[in-house]
């Protein structure tokens, strides 16, 4: 516990004392900014000397990051020609990043200590109201590192898991703004005229909250539509996302993994199937 007191601000966010008077409060603020908006921000979550180590840590990793470099939906599906040509199902934009696999962040990494910690699991439990939350079991989706260079964006799209979270270790020098609509669609309807005003920007209520380097972030982003807007200047964006659910031992696909991860983890995957089909 040491350790992670010198990663967290535990004075200002209590999440070590979830049955304390001021564990409860914070629960019930951060359940409460959830319900109202979708998105839970705690600026300076990490404290000063760690998030140095942390963006440190993540500038190591880069040289094993997958550059993604594609066209997507707001859906991630492929295009449908029967569809009417403004349906925002075939509105495809370009997407630039470099994201860091979870099997390659040591244990000894900073961010690695924090995602670990049961304590941190159960705050969120807590926000979210599950009876029962596991980190993600999948060794590369688990936990990532995604930086954002100049000319790099992420264009609108819906979260597939029910909630994310995110820490940013580092705020570009321009632009990288992440911005969203709650109850942009519902779990019956996928409102599709006002996605697809959002996505022309007629619609009013877009959000952009302010988010400095150090803030954690719980964001339901399955119904939230949302994007981050391009980057500017010399300093990369640099967040990690933390991956939680839940079920129990949950994995992706080999499939799915190759894809986001590009030809280093589908070699580990294909060597591992070899493997075992000659058992």
């Amino acid at each position: 516990m040491s350790d992670l007191k010198n990663l967290m601000d535990l004075d200002r966010y209590p999440v070590d004392r979830p049955d304390s008077l001021q564990g409860k409060t914070l629960i019930e603020a951060c359940a409460e900014q959830l319900e109202q908006s979708g998105c839970c921000n705690l600026p300076g979550f990490i404290v000063p000397q760690a998030l140095k180590r942390m963006v440190d840590e993540a500038v190591e990793l880069e040289p094993l990051a997958h550059h993604q470099d594609g066209r997507r939906n707001a859906y991630f599906t492929r295009d449908d020609p029967d569809l009417p040509p403004d349906d925002p199902r075939r509105r495809f934009w370009q997407y630039r990043m470099h994201q860091v696999a979870g099997d390659v962040i040591p244990d000894s990494h900073a961010i690695r200590v924090l995602f670990a910690w049961d304590g941190l699991t159960d705050f969120f439990r807590r926000v979210l109201g599950f009876r029962h939350l596991y980190r993600m079991a999948d060794p590369f989706q688990n936990l990532n590192v995604i930086s954002l260079h100049e000319g790099h964006h992420q264009p609108w799209h819906y979260d597939q898991g029910e909630f994310a979270v995110t820490l940013l270790l580092q705020a570009p020098t321009g632009g990288g703004h992440f911005e969203f609509v709650p109850r942009a669609r519902s779990e019956t309807d996928e409102n599709l005229e006002r996605v697809a005003a959002i996505m022309d920007e007629r619609d009013l209520f877009v959000q952009r909250p302010t988010r400095e380097a150090g803030t954690l972030t719980i964001f339901r982003g399955m119904y939230a539509l949302h994007r981050v807007t391009e980057v500017t200047g010399p300093t990369p964006r640099i967040t990690a996302v933390l991956s939680y659910d839940s079920i129990p031992d949950r994995y992706s696909t080999d499939a799915e993994n190759a894809h986001i991860y590009g030809p280093r983890v589908a070699a580990i995957l294909s060597a591992r199937r070899a493997s075992e089909q000659s058992l």
